[in-house]
């Protein structure tokens, strides 16, 4: 058997060596008589074309990468989950790169945007978008960020309304007779943290109310330490709300080892809208973020900046799920 080609299989199917690109590459191109016997041929040979090898031949290729700085956050694991489903609809095909957090991974990333003639990629990022880097590869043209990009503008966003989901939170606590609330920071680093807790701070002030920091670190102990801070005050809040889920769920599981009941003792409200949530004990009251539409529009903006290089900015509304971890302030 000689090495597999696509002239192989022209050769073998009897039809020109484009109709047999044709076939893999734009199958509505081909009559489907023609393509299902240039498939039959080609599975017969073992013969399958490299999506690589056609990216090199056109200068361009069907596939996005996502970039994300972990997946075992269940946010980004929605996130991606959607987003393969947008890209699909679209013809695209979603590759998950994940950086842990490492700048110098994201590089790499975008260096293979570029080998790969990725069309564009979507960053998620955990801290602030490093737009040098963007730049330095060529691909200001070519991102959309899920975040906030500081300073330029020319870089589609997705966002979502931070100040109007922590004005959410408050004020239902507010309907619930709860005057005293804690706040448990995300992420540092990035826009969307910054935001909310700049929200909780204003917003707090203007009720009349003392802001109570109960933590803003950036990591996933956030929440534990969190709760230690609560617990060790002689006066603690009736009420916390969390940066995001993760976070909300590790301050209700260390407040239940403590003995704290939630809603009981306390009231916690989370940030994000995690399917987990619903399922959680007890299930968690949260602003949530509408993550399938983050995807969709991410895809939206990229392609309409490749038709007519306009740039968009799409601020999203948030919604508020109340659930069991939140309920009227006891006397």
């Amino acid at each position: 058997m000689p090495d597999l080609s696509i002239d192989v299989v022209a050769k073998a199917a009897g039809v020109h060596r484009s109709t047999v690109s044709r076939a893999f590459s734009r199958p509505e191109a081909v009559k489907s008589e023609t393509r299902e016997h240039i498939l039959r041929v080609a599975e017969g040979l073992g013969y399958t074309m490299s999506p690589l090898a056609q990216a090199l031949r056109r200068k361009t290729s069907n596939i996005i990468p996502l970039i994300v700085p972990d997946i075992t956050n269940p946010f980004f694991a929605e996130l991606a989950k959607t987003m393969t489903q947008a890209a699909d609809e679209r013809g695209y095909q979603l590759m998950l790169c994940v950086t842990n957090g490492d700048p110098a991974k994201s590089d790499g990333y975008f260096t293979a945007m570029q080998a790969m003639y990725a069309p564009f990629g979507i960053v998620a990022p955990s801290t602030k978008v490093d737009t040098e880097a963007l730049k330095r590869f060529a691909f200001g043209h070519k991102v959309v960020v899920i975040d906030r990009v500081e300073g330029d503008d020319s870089v589609p966003t997705v966002t979502v309304d931070s100040r109007k989901g922590i004005m959410l939170a408050l004020d239902h606590l507010h309907s619930l007779g709860h005057t005293s609330i804690g706040y448990v920071s995300g992420i540092a680093g990035t826009h969307t943290a910054q935001d909310r807790m700049d929200a909780y701070l204003e917003l707090t002030a203007q009720s009349g109310s003392t802001p109570v920091v109960l933590d803003s670190g950036s990591d996933l102990d956030a929440g534990t330490r969190g709760a230690e801070h609560f617990l060790a005050m002689d006066n603690p809040p009736t009420a916390i709300i969390a940066a995001n889920d993760m976070v909300a769920f590790a301050v209700i599981s260390a407040l239940g080892r403590s003995g704290l009941r939630v809603p009981e003792d306390v009231s916690v409200i989370g940030f994000d809208g995690l399917a987990l949530g619903a399922r959680f004990n007890p299930p968690l009251t949260t602003v949530r973020q509408p993550i399938a539409d983050m995807g969709h529009i991410a895809i939206e903006l990229a392609e309409k900046q490749n038709v007519d290089g306009s740039v968009d900015h799409i601020v999203l509304e948030p919604e508020l799920l109340v659930r069991g971890s939140t309920s009227e302030l006891r006397k």
